[in-house]
């Protein structure tokens, strides 16, 4: 039965990464995507609300003394803080 539930907490993890990545992906092509600095500033203000929101449930979690989970928010961080690096190099070629 444990081996059972393993495999299933199994699948279910690769299914969220998968789906995390797949999110990723997306954000980064409508980046790419964008036609004018507002398209940019409101995909740029979705992925705000993202960090803000993670930030908040690292904070928690490190409350909480849960690294296993501190540390998987951490990397989906790390995702969003380049999205946001992609953000603002889109955002100067409109500027300069």
């Amino acid at each position: 039965m444990l081996q059972l539930g393993e495999e299933n907490l199994e699948r279910e993890m690769q299914v969220a990464v998968s789906e995390f990545l797949d999110e990723v992906l997306e954000v980064n092509e409508a980046i790419l995507e964008a036609d004018s600095p507002d398209d940019i500033a409101v995909i740029g203000a979705e992925n705000q609300a993202k960090i803000d929101d993670l930030v908040h449930h690292i904070s928690n979690a490190f409350k909480q003394n849960d690294r296993v989970t501190a540390k998987e928010l951490l990397l989906r961080l790390k995702y969003y803080a380049n999205i946001d690096e992609k953000i603002k190099d889109a955002l100067q070629k409109y500027v300069g």
